[in-house]
């Protein structure tokens, strides 16, 4: 199985996704509601902590982010990540950079938050989460916005859920604030910031 990266420098990369249910790629569908409406990332650095196959992460890459940081635990899955953002890096020399780091997601946030403390308001500001662990590990979700609300995040906090599998709107509402949601069928992006 592959997907395409669908706007920007590397506008029709086909990226490949591993068989199976290792990884939940977020739908064509909703990458193009957020994309469409964030088409210029430039000047962000983008965050993936459950990363899979990249394609959020390499997404805002082609449509200008500075740099991601792709954050997988899974072997298998980080071996494919890794291929797929070598070839997406060799597709084109404007891409921002690249940081590939195997580690549990959550383990690497709070790490990172320590040294986030240290940013310039600015810096604090270009910075863009996007958590999207499998639907069912609601704990992930709860851990991830406990430990941004303590470290005083001030970028943005972009979450995927699904309302039959994952935590509902309603429940991710009270647990922080929505700017912005895109929906599509029952799957959604909530973005906070």
């Amino acid at each position: 199985m592959s997907i395409k990266i669908l706007g920007g420098l590397i506008k029709g990369q086909t990226l490949l996704v591993p068989k199976g249910d290792l990884i939940r790629p977020t739908s064509v569908m909703l990458r193009r509601k957020i994309f469409d409406a964030r088409q210029d990332m430039s000047g962000f650095h983008f965050v993936d902590i459950c990363g899979g196959s990249g394609a959020i992460a390499l997404e805002a890459l082609s449509r200008g982010a500075e740099s991601a940081t792709i954050v997988e635990k899974n072997s298998k899955v980080f071996g494919l990540l890794k291929d797929n953002c070598n070839k997406s890096k060799r597709s084109s020399d404007s891409l921002g950079e690249i940081n590939l780091v195997k580690s549990c997601g959550l383990k690497w946030l709070e790490s990172f938050l320590v040294s986030y403390s240290n940013y310039s308001a600015e810096e604090k500001e270009s910075v863009i989460i996007f958590i999207d662990p499998p639907y069912e590990i609601h704990n992930i979700y709860e851990e991830s916005i406990k430990l941004l609300k303590n470290a005083n995040f001030s970028g943005e906090i972009w979450i995927e859920s699904d309302e039959q599998k994952g935590i509902k709107k309603k429940v991710l509402e009270e647990m922080i604030d929505a700017r912005k949601i895109y929906s599509q069928g029952t799957s959604f992006i909530l973005l906070h910031g």
